[in-house]
Parts: C-alpha cells; sequence; structure tokens
C-alpha cells in the first residue's frame, strides 16, 4: 500500500518539484515516474521468496511483540456449578524485540558516457535497474540465509558470501529447535540458540519451548534422499502444532525443485496430491497437497545434517526443505522507508561534478513471529544435479 500511494502522487502530481536534471521538460515528477516503473518490472521478477513475505510498517527503531506462550493453565476452561467461583488465568507471553537495519544500492553514471550512448544505450536506465534488482537479491539472502558470513565461490550471491554481514537473522538462523534429535517428525536439533535473545527450551513446559519449530527427517544420523512421505510428515506435524489453514509453502532449491518434481510427477504424469498452479505474472509452480513449492537458489547453501544421531551441523550445502507457515513471516519497513529512491547529483560533496545517479535505500527487519508451525525437512542427500 505505502509503494501504491507513491507511484499514485507520482503519477498525480502536475506541479515539477526539486530533483529533476537540467533537460528541458524532464523533472522530478517524470524521473519519479520512471523509478516507479522498475520497482513494478524488476524486483518481482528477480527473486522468488522475497515476494511472498508480507510487508508492513512501524515508526519505531526495533519491531516488538508478544509471542503467545499458553492460553493460561488447565482451570482457565471448567465446568462449575452453580455459583462457582475461580480466580483469572490470563494468557501467557514472551516479549521479542528485533532491532531494525539500514540497507542501500548505488548506482551513478557519468554525464560524458550518458551523452556519448544515448542513441543505442540508456546508461542510465541500466543503471538504476541494476541496483533496484540488486537490492531485491540482496534482501532475498538476507531473508533465507541472514547473517552468515562464511564464503561461497560458486558465484550465486552478489557478495561472494553465503549471507551478508550485519544483516537481520534470516531462516538459516531462525528456524531451529533445542529438542534432542529422533528420527521421523518427534526430534528437533539439539539447538539451545537464542532468537531475539530469548534461548530455546526443549522442556514442554517452558515459555520459551515455544521457541521451537518442528523438524522430519528420514533418519538421524545418515543423509538420505527426499521421499513422498518426508512432505506428507511436515504439512501433518504443521497441522498439529495449529498450522492447518495457514497460508503454507514449501521453499527449496533449484535442483532440489527438480528432485521433488520427479517424486510427484514421474514421467510428467502426476500423482495423486500433485498438480500445478498459476501465480500472478503467469508463472507457474508445483503443488504438493495444496501447498506450493517454491525455489529460491539460494536455498543450496542452508542445510542441517548430522552422521552422529546427537548432535547437528548447520551447514553451506543444499540438506534441508522448509515448510513455511507464511502468516507468521513478515519484513516490516520503518516509517514506509522501503526500496524509496534519492537521486544523487554532482553538486554533492562527496561526488564528482559531472555525474548523475543516486540509491535506493530501506529501513527494515525480517522476523518469524511464530515458530512451532514452522517444518525443516534435515539431514537430506545432496539432490542430484
Amino acid at each position: 500500500m505505502d509503494a501504491f500511494m507513491q507511484i499514485r502522487t507520482a503519477l498525480d502530481s502536475t506541479t515539477e518539484v526539486v530533483g529533476g536534471d537540467t533537460r528541458t521538460g524532464v523533472g522530478a515528477v517524470f524521473i519519479q515516474k520512471d523509478i516507479d516503473r522498475m520497482i513494478r518490472e524488476t524486483q518481482n521478477i528477480s527473486t522468488d521468496f522475497r515476494q511472498l513475505v508480507k510487508r508492513g510498517t512501524m515508526n519505531q527503531r526495533a519491531k516488538i511483540w508478544n509471542l503467545k506462550t499458553s492460553r493460561g493453565a488447565t482451570s482457565k476452561g471448567a465446568v462449575y456449578s452453580d455459583g462457582g467461583t475461580g480466580t483469572p488465568q490470563p494468557n501467557r507471553y514472551l516479549q521479542l524485540i528485533a532491532p531494525a537495519i539500514s540497507y542501500r544500492t548505488d548506482y551513478e553514471v557519468t554525464n560524458f558516457t550518458i551523452a556519448t550512448s544515448s542513441s543505442y544505450f540508456d546508461a542510465m536506465d541500466t543503471e538504476a535497474k541494476d541496483a533496484l534488482i540488486i537490492l531485491a537479491l540482496m534482501e532475498e539472502q538476507m531473508f533465507i540465509l541472514g547473517d552468515d558470513a562464511s564464503s561461497e565461490g560458486s558465484g550465486i550471491t552478489q557478495n561472494g558470501q553465503v549471507g551478508v554481514t550485519d544483516s537481520f537473522p534470516g531462516l538459516k538462523q531462525l528456524l531451529s529447535s533445542a529438542v534432542a534429535l529422533a528420527d521421523g517428525s518427534t526430534g528437533g536439533f539439539a539447538d539451545a540458540s537464542t532468537p531475539y535473545n530469548v534461548a530455546r527450551s526443549s522442556t514442554v513446559t517452558d515459555r520459551q519451548y515455544k521457541l521451537n519449530i518442528q523438524t522430519v527427517n528420514t533418519a538421524k544420523d545418515s543423509q538420505n534422499p527426499l521421499t513422498r512421505k518426508n512432505l506428507n510428515a511436515a504439512i501433518t506435524r504443521s497441522n498439529i502444532a495449529g498450522g492447518k489453514n495457514k497460508r503454507r509453502m514449501y521453499l527449496c532449491s533449484e535442483e532440489r525443485l527438480d528432485e521433488v518434481e520427479s517424486l510427484i510427477a514421474p514421467q510428467g504424469r502426476y500423482v495423486i496430491g500433485a498438480s500445478s498452479v498459476e501465480l500472478d505474472g503467469g508463472l507457474r509452480v508445483l503443488v504438493w497437497r495444496g501447498h506450493k513449492i517454491i525455489a529460491s537458489r539460494l536455498m543450496a547453501f542452508n542445510g542441517v545434517t548430522s552422521g552422529n544421531g546427537t548432535s547437528v551441523s548447520f551447514v553451506d550445502t543444499d540438506n534441508c526443505v522448509l515448510f513455511l507457515n507464511m502468516d507468521e513471516i513478515s519484513f516490516t519497513s520503518v516509517a514506509g522507508v522501503d526500496s524509496r529512491h534519492v537521486p544523487v547529483f554532482g553538486d554533492a560533496a562527496d561526488q564528482r561534478k559531472d555525474v548523475q545517479g543516486g540509491f535506493f535505500k530501506t529501513y527494515g527487519v525480517f522476523t518469524v513471529d511464530e515458530f512451532t508451525t514452522q517444518v525443516v525437512i534435515w539431514n537430506l542427500s545432496t539432490p542430484p544435479s
């Protein structure tokens, strides 16, 4: 809605404002129209996951929310005789806090380049589009892989790292569990990590137990290929935890998607429970039991494995599939600063005089707002390439 209001304001404007360039009849209003067009045209075709995350706004430095851990003691609901009384049993909560960060992508073009290439190449348009695409790609990288600063050598990411240094935590860091390992769908990762500065607990009666996700595997001590049983078990675990009728989807790597397709549509024929569906924009995706299967190349760096059955390793390889409750995953921007364009001209003190450019900036934070309905299918063999 914030982006829509910016577009409407630009299109409805009749008065030029400061920020246009020196060409006759070309001012900031018209430049803003072009920038809004770029946002619509580039961001949703550059990434796979980020545009599926709901976005909201806040006017504070950190997102603060209450995670409901209990609806009160067992006596909150009871059958009483006439005149019977009881004490109030309020809900129990954990208050979670996630600070926002600022990030941006920049572009600049010399006026000499603009003048000497305008008959065959729109340098300004190209540079601005690439800056916007990089912002979207970086955002997807942070959403999935967070602040994992280890190096990657495949060239998939923009920065040569698995994640982005100083980012907010992503799915790779947030989706974990302190419950002990077990075969099938009853265990966790034995990982008492601290999402939003609160340590997970493996004790059911603790409020911090609500910080654990569900896990599914074929075996806890050896990697195995993905099966339809794993896909089904993820839905079942999420259902039991209260995720039924939520907006849910599978998230995997591109190569894992090929493996899933061979499972649910061998020889191009769908088995019972499998189908495809068309998303906005004409993209068709696979569906298993009514849940979309989305592939992002960045999931190739999100892995959880164990070879001893007692402890796990969070690795930068393709060893898991996520089943996500998207109703409880969100991005919140600060004051609506979300892919906002800021033009910069040559008179700025920190730039050469004969350039034009600008940057796109976002202030915000990505959060998993509820954990128990999220599922990780882990200890998977690397998918065949």
